[in-house]
């Protein structure tokens, strides 16, 4: 049986470095123009996406938002 993941959009304050984000899982980083950065990873679940908050924030990475994004 398959795992289903979703896909998330994590808005964060700044734009982390490639030293913090290397490490964390396989998500991808996108500079926004007002300075944030738009983070899209996949998640397999609640636990998963947990865990990946925790880490952002020992990081001390400012969450903005987060957004499911539906799979279509």
């Amino acid at each position: 049986m398959n795992k289903k993941t979703d896909v998330y959009r994590i808005k964060v304050k700044g734009i982390p470095g490639s030293h913090i984000t290397d490490g964390l899982a396989d998500l991808t980083t996108t500079p926004l123009d007002d300075g944030e950065a738009m983070l899209t990873v996949a998640i397999v679940d609640q636990a998963a996406l947990r865990g990946l908050l925790n880490q952002l924030w020992d990081f001390n990475i400012t969450v903005i938002g987060i957004e499911r994004i539906e799979n279509e």
